[in-house]
């Protein structure tokens, strides 16, 4: 049997590997740790399993070998990449109450022609599909939650993805999911308004939910 130390280290460890890389304020509120000092107090516990860097002054901690072999991840190692949008998206895993199906770079895939079943040459068989990687989702209430984090994308490719999940939407074996879209200001909520007519959606403001 596990000790009580053990298993809130590998219960720690397994939230870190679903969003990649935290703050301490991210586990902070997951595991509800009160206060940020005893939230850094059990951070510590983890030395051994956690690489560190800083993000704006702020220790951020993502798994290491050790990490993963603990809980049995085999996410490949956190290049860094992309650090205001990860966090984003952890704000907004809170936001949601911190699902349990919660998948981080979530794949949908749609045939363009749901009655084909590809295109022949010879012994080779094409399928015509669509694919796309919605930054995160989550089922609730029996609908999936697409989440899609904007803070640095130019409104042009926004609306390619967002007329990417338009033609989407219609084909995927699943009720109606909800599109929800996270923006940094009031104006960018403004035009994502206007380009996601005719999808069910929903657009915030991380000022708002912050």
């Amino acid at each position: 049997m596990l000790s009580s130390t053990q298993s809130r280290i590998e219960e720690l460890l397994t939230t870190i590997d679903r969003l990649g890389m935290v703050k301490i304020k991210h586990l902070q509120a997951i595991h509800d740790l009160k206060s940020y000092r005893n939230a850094c107090r059990v951070v510590k516990q983890l030395n051994s399993y956690v690489n560190e860097t800083y993000h704006n002054k702020e220790k951020v901690i993502y798994l290491n070998k050790y990490g993963r072999d603990l809980i049995g991840s085999t996410k490949e190692d956190n290049k860094k990449h992309f650090m205001e949008h990860t966090f984003l998206r952890n704000d907004v895993y809170i936001h949601f109450n911190c699902p349990h199906d919660w998948k981080n770079e979530y794949p949908i895939e749609v045939e363009n022609n749901p009655h084909s079943f590809g295109i022949n040459f010879g012994n080779m068989s094409v399928i015509n599909k669509r694919k796309l990687i919605a930054d995160a989702a989550f089922r609730r209430n029996g609908y999936l939650h697409l989440i899609e984090v904007d803070n640095l994308r130019k409104m042009i490719d926004n609306k390619k993805k967002v007329d990417t999940y338009r033609e989407m939407f219609p084909k995927l074996n699943d009720h109606t999911p909800i599109l929800f879209i996270f923006t940094t200001t009031h104006d960018r909520r403004r035009k994502f308004e206007g380009l996601l007519q005719g999808i069910r959606h929903e657009v915030r403001v991380f000022g708002e939910i912050n």
